[in-house]
């Protein structure tokens, strides 16, 4: 078996792929997946909103919180 993956954002493009899929009788699935640029607006409205300043340094939270154990 031989898998082709295609992508494409144009509908109508999708739906001539899948008109020749079926005539060439071409088993396919269709999976929608989230683009590039809605994961940038979720990455950006996350460090909008998300203040991790109040946090402080990690590594002096874990020499804090490990004492027992010695952390380069």
């Amino acid at each position: 078996m031989i898998r082709l993956i295609l992508e494409t954002d144009d509908k109508k493009d999708l739906i001539l792929i899948k008109k020749l899929a079926e005539r060439l009788q071409i088993r396919y699935s269709e999976e929608n997946t989230p683009t590039k640029s809605s994961n940038t607006r979720v990455k950006n409205s996350l460090k909008k909103n998300i203040d991790i300043s109040n946090f402080g340094d990690p590594s002096d939270w874990q020499r804090k919180v490990r004492k027992d154990r010695k952390l380069i």
